[in-house]
């Protein structure tokens, strides 16, 4: 899909304004669960996992295009 989307810029940029706020509201759960602000060790690996979860969206569907 990106093959296609990517041939108009328009259609970029709807899919990054789609992705934002998602990405933003997952962080913002792990920055704020009260489990996690209670042990450094697990919120820090909750949101390295999470960074690396999003980072293989990126590779893998985006072909790691740094728009994203």
């Amino acid at each position: 899909m990106y093959e296609v989307f990517s041939r108009v810029e328009t259609t970029l940029k709807y899919i990054i304004d789609k992705m934002t706020p998602f990405i933003m509201s997952e962080g913002r759960k792990i920055v704020t669960n009260e489990e996690n602000k209670k042990d450094p060790n697990k919120f820090t690996l909750r949101l390295l996992d999470f960074k690396a979860e999003v980072d293989m969206i990126i590779e893998s569907a985006f072909k790691n295009d740094m728009k994203f």
